[in-house]
């Protein structure tokens, strides 16, 4: 893929433990739904959890961002939203683990990846 992704933070909150994001991601490429990839994004004390459409742009979202955070544990967890025999609204999990003391670095790494101050 040539490019790279854009993101545009809908929310941030800042909370005594907590960093929330919510925004859209836009991918290196030509889209076909007219929907925006929406994620959703906790930094707590020595976590990373993301949320994001389980998609094939969700699907690219999360390699492109395991080639820049590194592999989880272990592998997204699927929660199936909507009517339970189908998949429409389901979503990917992810959670990163780092060390208590690296929350600044990883807030730091996470800024230069959406391209926002945090």
């Amino acid at each position: 893929m040539v490019g790279s992704w854009k993101f545009r933070l809908a929310r941030q909150e800042g909370r005594s433990r907590r960093l929330i994001l919510e925004g859209y991601a836009y991918p290196p490429y030509e889209r076909p739904y007219h929907d925006e990839l929406f994620f959703y994004l906790v930094l707590g004390a020595d976590y990373l959890s993301l949320e994001v459409s389980r998609d094939f742009d969700g699907d690219r979202l999360l390699s492109h961002l395991f080639g820049l955070l590194g592999e989880p544990l272990e592998p997204p967890r699927i929660q199936v939203g909507g009517r339970q025999d189908e998949e429409e609204g389901a979503l990917s999990l992810v959670e990163w683990r780092f060390p208590p003391d690296q929350r600044q670095q990883m807030i730091q790494r996470l800024a230069a990846i959406l391209g926002h101050a945090l």
